[in-house]
């Protein structure tokens, strides 16, 4: 198995709680970890309320889309409709 190869120190490093996404990442893809694993359902919540994810979210205007959009509603239908909806 991985954890096998990877020191602790190094391990110890993937599975910091400050970086939810490299937690959940570590458990799901390196050490197999299924996905009702209660670390992994943990780590998978704590990534919307930790770190760099809620802060782009926290950006996402109520349209769903950052900035400003680029076309209104009536001609982003006609001209991107099946990208842009």
């Amino acid at each position: 198995m991985i954890s096998e190869l990877i020191d602790d120190a190094t391990l110890n490093w993937l599975f910091e709680k400050s970086n939810p996404s490299v937690r959940y990442y570590t458990q799901t893809r390196l050490l197999g970890f299924g996905m009702d694993h209660p670390e992994v359902v943990e780590s998978k919540m704590k990534i919307m309320t930790t770190g760099l994810v809620p802060k782009i979210l926290d950006q996402q205007q109520e349209g769903g889309y950052w900035g400003k959009p680029l076309f209104n509603s009536f001609f982003g239908f006609f001209l991107c409709g099946p990208l842009y909806y």
